[in-house]
């Protein structure tokens, strides 16, 4: 009797097992996806590396226009202020 209680035990437990080696790798195969979505994300996603880049890159040239610019602008004005000394009607 003991014999066929033993067969009808071991089934179960493998059973038991296949259905914790499916869950190990369940979780082993969801983790690897979300770590998939997660670095695609940060190298092709709006907050990307690739957007960083080119944000920086942008900086650096508005950096420079705005130094054009200014340059621009401090010779204008002297270029007016030059005018102005030279103009008597601007006294009044």
């Amino acid at each position: 009797m003991s014999e066929i209680l033993e067969e009808y035990k071991s089934p179960k437990s493998h059973r038991v097992n296949s259905f914790k080696n499916f869950f190990v790798y369940f979780i082993a195969i969801s983790f690897v996806v979300m770590a998939g979505v997660y670095v695609g994300n940060a190298l092709f996603g709006k907050r990307s590396l690739d957007v960083m880049l080119d944000l920086y890159n942008q900086k650096a040239s508005l950096q420079s226009d705005v130094q054009k610019l200014q340059e621009a602008n401090s010779a204008l004005q002297k270029e007016y202020f030059e005018l102005i000394g030279l103009d008597p009607d601007s006294y009044k």
